[in-house]
C-alpha cells in the first residue's frame, strides 16, 4: 500500500472516530441527556477512536463500509451514553427509538460519503502535488562549474611594458645622495 493510500486511509479514520463520537453526543444532548464528562467521555473517546481505528486500518474504504463503520460509531456511542446515563438516574434507553434511529442512519450515511469523498480528494491532491514537485522542482544533475577567463586589460599591459618596469624586473634600489 503507498504512503499517500495509507494516509487517506488515517485521515478517513480519524474522521470515523471524530464524526462518530460528535454526532451521537450532540444527539444524546439534544435528546435530553447531558454533555458527557470525566470517566464517559474518557470511555467515549476510546469507543470512538477504537472504532476509527478499525475503519482506517487497511488504507481508505468503499463508502458502504465508512457508513457501517459511522453507523456502528454512533450505536456504540449512545450504547456507552446511555449506560453511564442510566447508572445516574438520566433514564435513557438502551436502544434508541425509531426517530433517533432513523437520525442515526442519515447522519451516518451522509457523514459516510462525506468521509469518501474527503479521503477520495486527499489522494487526489497528493497525486497532483506530486506531479507538480516532479515537473517545477528541478532535481538533475548540477551543471560543471563554468571557468571564467580572466583577461587583463590591454591598455593596462601596454601600460606597464612601455613603463620600463617590465612585467618580471625586480624593483629598481633608489639611493638618496649618491
Amino acid at each position: 500500500m503507498s504512503t499517500v493510500t495509507s494516509r487517506a486511509g488515517a485521515l478517513c479514520g480519524v474522521l470515523v472516530g471524530a464524526c462518530s463520537g460528535l454526532f451521537a453526543m450532540a444527539a444524546h444532548a439534544v435528546a435530553g441527556g447531558h454533555v458527557p464528562t470525566g470517566p464517559t467521555l474518557v470511555l467515549v473517546a476510546l469507543v470512538c477512536a477504537a472504532v476509527g481505528a478499525l475503519a482506517g486500518a487497511n488504507g481508505p474504504s468503499r463508502a458502504a463500509g465508512l457508513i457501517a463503520a459511522v453507523g456502528a460509531g454512533q450505536l456504540l456511542t449512545h450504547v456507552v451514553l446511555a449506560v453511564s446515563a442510566g447508572h445516574h438516574g438520566g433514564g435513557h434507553e438502551l436502544m434508541p427509538s425509531l426517530p433517533m434511529a432513523l437520525a442515526h442512519a442519515l447522519a451516518a450515511i451522509a457523514l459516510g460519503l462525506l468521509i469518501g469523498l474527503v479521503g477520495h480528494l486527499y489522494r487526489v491532491a497528493a497525486s497532483v502535488l506530486c506531479w507538480l514537485m516532479l515537473t517545477l522542482v528541478h532535481r538533475g544533475r548540477p551543471s560543471a562549474p563554468r571557468r571564467r577567463h580572466h583577461a587583463i586589460s590591454v591598455v593596462v599591459q601596454q601600460f606597464l611594458l612601455r613603463s620600463g618596469l617590465g612585467m618580471r624586473a625586480p624593483p629598481r634600489v633608489v639611493s638618496i645622495g649618491g
